[in-house]
Formats: structure tokens, sequence, C-alpha cells
């Protein structure tokens, strides 16, 4: 049993809102245990179901870094409880230090914010640590002061590290050639919107709900998902469609629900159903996202043979059908915290795993990290962790394509009980630098992009929603709004890109030229933005740069 003492006003804490908490393992994935607060001592109490070192990973505030989950480092079970903040500043400083050597960068970092916020951390570290036994409640302020420094630097030196990586990998001449994407819901046709994604974007990523194209099990409804994959056709916007096959319940239809006990029925039905999409656009689509989330199994209850004999399934079906094409497979909740409370699901790793030492024939594998609702896997990281999550996925030999996305304002408790129709939720995710804005949304995507697209293993990077719509899996993350104006966000990354192409500014006062002959105003394209500050932590909410289209 693991017990982390928490402090408030001096005093163990007699309440603490335990979010987004759970154990991990030494191979990074969650373990199954009981997490509880006791009121009576101020205890965070840890009721593990394996033996073995563990680490607690939990929503903590970390002040001017915002709320974010955070995690300790590997620790024995003892009877004395560890003090929590001093437990993840030691993570958080043997992180940086890791980094410092892993990415060679002790010398580049000389005479920079990350060394001066590493080495403030390091000194109230070890004042800390010489208070835990005689002044804990001191000792754990100390330590807060410590891992927000930590964090801070953490932060920094991820950056720095992007930096130095992506103009190597400018100088090389080695970024992909179509880098930037964006997906958009098939319920829009908006001519303007059109335009705009033939202007700045190098492709067009399509949802295929099952559910949408099969409402009922009578027939095929084609008509929305044609209309854009014959526009993207004229327009010259390579196409992803996909994911085909998720079992969330937003994506089934459901007359499949009869059958989620019945495997071999499925996946017959699912066979056939990817065929049939498969094949009637093969000759106009080139890259499928077979499948989304299947390691998660959280809806049937299939065992771990049958998850992987689908995918394999999938696989070589669209391979068989398509020789040629781009075959992704997608996952979900990358930190794998379902794994603590779901034994049936496979941890996101070794999914990765798996697929590569079982031969599945796939090109690709889509990264699913969207953050900023009080739902599960989307919980707020900061870019550290980010960046390390890539690490991890890269040396599995698989191109990375990352779908990504974070609102523009906070996501509120009657939005997340409406999109999962439950009564009453904790809306409290936790947020980056500062609740979220139109300028937070666009300072966290430029770091976040750096970061991605320095990866010598990321192939894209997609923003997950281009404008915002009803029915959006993530409320208010659009780069445009309903309204169609442009957000700071849009205008950054289409500065960001044109940048990275070494194209010219857009003209504000002129009109961007789209592919297939189409204009749409440069307001609602493309607008010349200040670039933002090199540091994550001088982001000023005052200065939000939207503006009418």
């Amino acid at each position: 049993m693991l017990k982390f003492q928490v402090f408030e006003d001096n005093l163990p804490a007699s309440k603490y809102a335990i979010r987004n908490a759970h154990l991990l393992g030494p191979d990074h994935s969650a373990m199954r245990c009981g997490i509880s607060f006791d009121a009576s001592q101020g205890l965070i109490i840890c009721d593990k179901k394996e033996s073995g070192s563990a680490s607690l990973a939990i929503q903590q505030a970390v002040g001017d870094c915002g709320e974010l989950t955070l995690q300790t480092c590997l620790l024995p079970d003892r009877n004395e409880p560890y003090l929590l903040l001093l437990e993840l500043a030691r993570h958080r400083l043997m992180t940086l230090y890791n980094k410092f050597e892993d990415w060679g960068m002790f010398e580049v970092i000389n005479d920079t914010p990350v060394q001066r916020r590493t080495e403030l951390a390091r000194k109230l570290f070890i004042e800390a640590m010489c208070l835990q036994h005689d002044e804990p409640a001191h000792s754990a302020k100390l330590a807060r002061d410590a891992l927000v420094a930590a964090i801070d630097g953490s932060e920094e030196l991820a950056l720095a590290h992007a930096d130095l990586l992506l103009n190597r990998r400018k100088a090389a001449g080695a970024l992909p050639k179509n880098l930037f994407g964006a997906g958009m819901p098939l319920t829009n046709n908006s001519e303007r919107l059109r335009g705009a994604l033939a202007a700045n974007f190098d492709f067009l990523t399509l949802p295929a709900p099952w559910k949408m194209l099969t409402p009922e099990e009578a027939g095929y409804r084609w008509e929305l998902l044609d209309n854009w994959v014959d526009w993207a056709t004229r327009a010259g916007l390579p196409v992803t469609i996909g994911p085909l096959i998720s079992f969330e319940p937003n994506h089934l239809p459901e007359w499949m629900f009869i059958w989620e006990h019945d495997y071999d029925t499925v996946r017959d039905m699912v066979y056939e159903h990817l065929e049939r999409v498969v094949m009637r656009y093969k000759d106009r689509v080139n890259c499928w996202n077979i499948v989304g989330g299947l390691h998660v199994n959280s809806h049937f209850t299939f065992s771990f043979d049958q998850v992987m004999d689908l995918t394999r399934m999938c696989a070589v079906l669209v391979k068989k059908i398509q020789p040629q094409s781009k075959v992704l497979i997608e996952i979900r909740q990358p930190f794998g915290e379902y794994f603590s409370g779901n034994q049936r699901s496979i941890p996101p790793l070794m999914y990765a795993d798996l697929l590569v030492q079982s031969s599945v024939p796939f090109d690709g594998i889509v990264l699913k990290l969207i953050m900023g609702q009080a739902v599960p896997g989307q919980y707020v990281r900061d870019l550290m962790q980010l960046s390390n999550l890539l690490d991890y996925f890269g040396p599995y030999g698989k191109p990375i394509n990352i779908v990504t996305g974070v609102p523009s304002e906070t996501v509120t408790q009657e939005m997340i009980a409406l999109e999962q129709n439950q009564e009453s939720i904790d809306p409290n995710c936790g947020h980056w630098r500062k609740p979220w804005s139109t300028v937070v949304q666009s300072h966290w995507f430029e770091a976040m992009y750096k970061i991605a697209i320095s990866k010598p293993y990321v192939e894209s990077i997609t923003w997950q929603d281009m404008v915002d719509h009803p029915d959006m899996e993530l409320p208010l993350s659009g780069l445009i709004g309903e309204d169609m104006v442009p957000k700071s966000i849009f205008r950054r990354l289409v500065s960001m890109r044109r940048n990275l192409l070494g194209l010219p500014p857009a003209n504000a006062a002129g009109t961007a030229a789209a592919s297939g002959g189409t204009t749409v105003t440069a307001a609602a394209a493309a607008v010349t933005i200040t670039q933002p500050p090199a540091s994550p932590s001088s982001i000023d909410d005052d200065k939000d740069e939207d503006t009418d289209a």
C-alpha cells in the first residue's frame, strides 16, 4: 500500500479532490488499484492489487503552470506516508536531468532560462528534503515551488530541443510533403471553409462513422461522404478517411449492439462494412484510418485475442483490396489510464508492440491526443509529458500521425453531461498555464506542433476539427467558430505552415488562391500574426488576437 500526505494551510488537508488518479508500473502501464482520500489524516491511500513498486499519477494544481496530471517516481510500499508534492517534484527533476543527458543538452542550455529554473528547482527540492521529517508542511510548500520551477524548466527544455531538431529537419529537407491536416464534419458543406482548407492545409481528414453511413441495417447513405470526397478529388487535396471501425457509441449504429456478445457475427459485419467502404472509394482515397480505439475495449466484451484478430483482419482486408494504400491504426487515450479499471483492454504501448511483432500489415500509427474535457483520456498534460509520449512510440519503427485538439474556452459541466448523457460530472480536467481561452489555445497549439514536427518519426499532424459544430467530440476546439470567425489558432497555424514551407506571409488585404480555382478572402484563410513569446510561461490572456472576418 502507498500513502501520500497532502497539506492545506500548514495542516493535513481535510478535503482533496482526487482526479484522474491511477498507479503506473515500471513498464508505464496502469495498474489495478483503489485510490481514496482519508480526510481525518489528510492521506491519499492507494490500495494496490498487484505487487512491486508503482508511481502515482494524479491531477495537481501547480501555480502558474496550471493544473496538470503529474506523476511520482516508482516508489516501494511502506507504512510511513510519502509527501505528495515532494515526490512529484522528485520525478520532474529526475525527468529534467535524464533529458539533459538523453538529448545532449547540457552545453546548449548554459546561461538560459532552462538552466536557471533547473537550478532553482534543485535548490528548493534539497531544502524540502531536509525538512520533510521535522517540518512536513513547510517541506510541502518548498516542494510545490520546486515542482513549479521544474515544470517550467522542463517545458522550456522540450521547446529548446524541438527548435534544434526542427532546424535540422528543415536543413536536411526531411519535412514530409503532406504535414498539416484538418478534420471536417461531413454535414458542413460551406464553400468558404472548403476554400480555406484547400489554401492552407496539405490534406483533409474525413470521419466515416458507421452510424452515419448505415443508421438502419437495411442500406447505406453515401451522400455526405461522397460530396466531400468528390470535392477533395477536384481540389487535388489528399484525403484520409476514418476511423472506419470503432466501437464507441457515437460511431456504432444502434442495431449493432444486439450482437455485442457474439464475436463471430460482429467480425463478419465488420468485414462486410469495411469491404463496402474501401471498394467504393479506392480510386479516390489512398489513406485509411482503419480502426480506432479497439485496444481500449470499453464497450464490447472482446477478449485480448479477439481485439488483435479484428485489428489484423481489418488491415489484411484493406491491403487486399488496395495494396498500395496507406493503412493507419489509431491509438486513443495514449497515456493508458483506462487499463487500471479494465483488464480486458490492452495498454497502448503493448498494443503498438503487438501490432509490430505480429507483423500486422499497417503503415503508421495515429496517436489521438486531445485534451481539455473531463472524460477518460482527455485530462491535461504538460509539454514535456507530450514529448516523452511521442518518444515512447518512436522506436516501433512506424511513422506517427498525430490527431490533436484543445478547446478555446473551458468546457463546462453542462457540455460534458450533454455529450455523455449524464446528469452530474465534475468538469475539472485541468488546464495548461491558464484556463482555456482563444489565446491559450493558440499558444498551446504552436508549442505542441513545434515539438511534434521536430520528431523525425512524425509524419503528419491533424487538428481534429477545423470548425466548431454541435456534434464535435471536444466542444469549442475548432480553428474557426460556428459564426465562421477564425480564431487566433487558425491564423497562427497558417503562419507556421507558410514559414515551414518557405512561403511569403499571407497578404491580409488580398486573396489566397486555393487549389482547384477556388478563392477565399484572406481574412478567412490567413492573416499575418505577431510571433508568440519564446516562453510558455509568458502567455498573456489580455492580448487576444481574434478579429472579425
